[in-house]
C-alpha cells in the first residue's frame, strides 16, 4: 500500500509579484507525489496567487486580517488549520510568519516551519520580540542566504540549529522567449541600437530605484536607456524624478510583466541598487540569461555576484559609484561579454529549481522524522 502524501500547507497573507511568492509557485509546481500542497491566503490571493490557483493545488483565499484590530481573526485562521490538516505549515512574509506560525501552534500542526527572505534592519523591535517568542516552538526558519540566517540569529535571538539556509532558486523556464530582441525592444520604443538596462523590482525605498536614476545622468552614460519593471508606491515620485533629470525620454516604466525572458533578452546590463536585500531572484535569473550585473554590496548579493569576475559591486546609496561601474559596463564591449559569460556559468548549475526543492524536501523529512521519533 503506498504511503499517504505529507500534506504541506503554503501560507501567505497575499502572493504579489516577489521572490518569495515566486518560491511558492515553483514548490507546488515541482514537488514530488510524495508530498500533498495545499496553498491559502490569509487575505488575497494577489498575481501570483492567480498563478499558483491555475496550477490546480487546492487553494484557499481567507479573506482575514489578524492584527490588533481583528483579534478574532487570528482564530478563524486556527480554525481554518484544524479543518485543512496538514502535516506541515511552510509560512511566507511577515504576516504569514508572524499570525500563520501561531495558528499553526494553536491547532498543534505537527511540523511549523518560517521564511526569512531579506536582512530586515528595520524591523519593528515589537515583530522582533513576536518571533523570538515564536522560535520557541518552531521547528525551523529558512534563510535565503548566509548573510540573511546570521543578521536574523541575531535580531531574534534564534537557536542557529534551527535556521537553515536554502538559497531561493529560479525555474529557467522562465528565460524562454516568445518575440525577439528587435521586436521586444520596438514593443516598448526603445531604439534598437541603444545599451539597454534593466531592473526588475518593487517600486519601494528598498530596492534603489532613485539612486539608479541620479546615476544616469552621467554624459557617458548619455545613450543608456532603462527599462523598469514592477510596480509599487514610489512609481509616480519616479516618474517625476526621471522629468526633473530629463531622462523621461530614456527610461521606460513597463509595471509588473511575466515575460521576464523577453525582457531580459532586449536587455545588456542588469541593475540592482539596493539599500538591503535577502537574495534578488531576479538578478539570478537576469545572470542565468547571461547579463552582466551591476549591483549593490548588501546581504546575500555578494554570496553570488564577485566583484570584478561575474558583475561589479558598489556600496548602497552611491549614485557616483552606481554610475562609474554602469558606464565601465555599458562602454567596454569585452568587459560586458565577458562578466555575462561568467554569471551565466557561476549561476546555472547552482540556482536551479531541482535542486531547492530538492533541499527543502530533505528538510521537511528530517522533521517529519524527528516528530515520529517523539
Amino acid at each position: 500500500m503506498a504511503a499517504t502524501p505529507t500534506r504541506v500547507l503554503y501560507l501567505s497573507h497575499a502572493f504579489a509579484v516577489g521572490g518569495a511568492e515566486e518560491m511558492v509557485l515553483n514548490l507546488v509546481r515541482h514537488l514530488p507525489p510524495a508530498y500533498a500542497p495545499v496553498v491559502a491566503c490569509i487575505h488575497e490571493a494577489g498575481p501570483i496567487g492567480l498563478e499558483i490557483e491555475r496550477t490546480g493545488v487546492p487553494f484557499r483565499v481567507l479573506g482575514l486580517t489578524p492584527g490588533l484590530r481583528r483579534p478574532f481573526d487570528i482564530l478563524r485562521l486556527r480554525d481554518f488549520l484544524y479543518e485543512c490538516q496538514p502535516d506541515i505549515v511552510h509560512t511566507f512574509l511577515l504576516t504569514g510568519s508572524l499570525y500563520g506560525r501561531f495558528a499553526a501552534m494553536m491547532a498543534r500542526v505537527p511540523v511549523v516551519i518560517g521564511t526569512e527572505v531579506n536582512v530586515y534592519e528595520r524591523k519593528r523591535p515589537l515583530h522582533a520580540l513576536a518571533e523570538r517568542w515564536l522560535m520557541r516552538d518552531t521547528d525551523a526558519v529558512v534563510a535565503s542566504a548566509e548573510s540573511v540566517r546570521d543578521f536574523y540569529v541575531q535580531q531574534v535571538t534564534a537557536d542557529p540549529s534551527k535556521v537553515e539556509v536554502i538559497y531561493n532558486a529560479v525555474d529557467w523556464a522562465q528565460l524562454q522567449t516568445s518575440i525577439s530582441r528587435e521586436e521586444m525592444r520596438a514593443s516598448v520604443d526603445v531604439p534598437a541600437e541603444v545599451p539597454v538596462l534593466a531592473i526588475i523590482a518593487r517600486l519601494t525605498e528598498q530596492k534603489g530605484h532613485r539612486i539608479l536614476l541620479d546615476a544616469l545622468v552621467r554624459p557617458d552614460l548619455a545613450q543608456a536607456h532603462l527599462i523598469v519593471v514592477g510596480d509599487g508606491p514610489l512609481r509616480d515620485t519616479l516618474q517625476k524624478q526621471c522629468s526633473d533629470l530629463g531622462l523621461s525620454s530614456r527610461v521606460r516604466f513597463l509595471g509588473a510583466r511575466r515575460d521576464l525572458g523577453n525582457i531580459l533578452a532586449a536587455a545588456d546590463v542588469f541593475v540592482m541598487p539596493s539599500f538591503w536585500e535577502g537574495l534578488p531572484l531576479a538578478m539570478v535569473l537576469a545572470m542565468g540569461a547571461g547579463l552582466p550585473v551591476v549591483a549593490t554590496r548588501v546581504a546575500g548579493i555578494p554570496e553570488v555576484v564577485k566583484d570584478g569576475v561575474s558583475g561589479l559591486l558598489v556600496p548602497p546609496g552611491d549614485s557616483a559609484e552606481l554610475g562609474a561601474a554602469l558606464s565601465r559596463v555599458v562602454n567596454d564591449e569585452t568587459t560586458r561579454g565577458r562578466l555575462g559569460q561568467a554569471a551565466r556559468a557561476a549561476v546555472r548549475p547552482r540556482f536551479g529549481i531541482d535542486r531547492y526543492v530538492q533541499s527543502v524536501t530533505a528538510l521537511y523529512d528530517r522533521l517529519m522524522a524527528g516528530v515520529a521519533a517523539r
